[in-house]
């Protein structure tokens, strides 16, 4: 399953960010850091941080464990933008990639190796 853009993405992905766990539902997370720094697609970076943590941050008590989820965006016309996330052992924050491309083991590896860095103040 490819994009469905007319010639396929002008880029490997739209939007990389890491955003800091919310302190309860009622706030949104904090972009930490970007990529590119002049995203300016409003209307995801009002959305999209809140996939990022998809359970109830004042109630369950974050997992021991590196967890990676995806999920899909459509928009009216159909075309799709996919959500990769690696929610940080403890769920302080997350990081994650916005793409029009299905490329989940690219960018899982992407998201551990730029965990990774992160976690060696890299």
């Amino acid at each position: 399953m490819g994009s469905s853009a007319e010639g396929g993405p002008s880029a490997v992905f739209d939007w990389f960010f890491e955003a800091a766990c919310p302190a309860s539902l009622q706030e949104d997370p904090l972009i930490l850091r970007q990529f590119p720094p002049d995203f300016r697609d409003q209307e995801a970076m009002q959305m999209v941080p809140k996939f990022c943590f998809p359970f109830d941050v004042e109630r369950e008590p974050p997992s021991p464990a590196v967890q990676h989820f995806t999920f899909a965006l459509t928009d009216l016309a159909g075309n799709r933008r996919f959500g990769f996330c690696r929610l940080r052992a403890g769920a302080q924050s997350c990081l994650c990639v916005l793409s029009q491309l299905p490329w989940f083991e690219v960018f899982y590896k992407l998201l551990n190796t730029v965990g990774d860095l992160l976690a060696q103040d890299q």
